[in-house]
């Protein structure tokens, strides 16, 4: 039952998450480089639910993004609805091999599954596009535009971490049994 109600709270931030996103200025001191919030919520709910809760949340944020980001261009869908949905499904996969780390208070994996969650996603995004547009131009601005979000994301998600701990979303840290 206490995964149910954290699959739904961490539902509700990540919906919550990317409608606060989009009134977030674009930071101009970095390029315009956008915050990123999706990210911190998902790696948390990745690594602290069990497998099949891991896979829903990540199906439904992976809906939730490719819905608020749908883009035309020319009459055409730049990013085809459903490549985020498979994106977030295998990143939260491999998460769930380092969940035994994090059951143990190791906030460290949650920092740095969201700063390169977010570098991973934003670089995806940018060869998807750049392709269907034909060809690649990389720049320190367009790096900017994906390190930046990623920086964020990795000072941000201690703090989130140690809220959800705080109000006793976190389980009591196991001992581990050797024999």
């Amino acid at each position: 039952m206490k995964n149910v109600t954290i699959f739904f709270s961490l539902l509700v931030c990540i919906f919550l998450s990317l409608i606060i996103e989009q009134f977030i200025p674009p930071l101009r001191v970095f390029g315009s480089a956008r915050v990123d919030l999706v990210p911190i919520f998902f790696c948390y709910g990745a690594l602290l639910l069990p497998f099949p809760f891991a896979i829903l949340l990540a199906f439904l944020t992976g809906l939730f993004v490719d819905l608020s980001t749908l883009q035309f261009s020319g009459g055409h869908v730049e990013i085809a609805l459903g490549w985020s949905i498979f994106f977030y499904v295998l990143f939260a996969s491999l998460l769930q091999g380092f969940r035994p780390f994090f059951l143990r208070g190791r906030w460290e994996v949650h920092a740095f599954a969201s700063g390169i969650y977010a570098v991973l996603f934003i670089t995806a995004q940018f060869v998807m596009i750049t392709f269907r547009r034909g060809g690649i131009e990389v720049s320190p601005l367009v790096i900017s535009k994906i390190l930046v979000p990623g920086s964020i994301c990795f000072l941000l998600s201690p703090v989130v971490y140690f809220s959800a701990k705080m109000m006793g979303a976190m389980p009591v840290k196991r001992r581990v049994r050797q024999y």
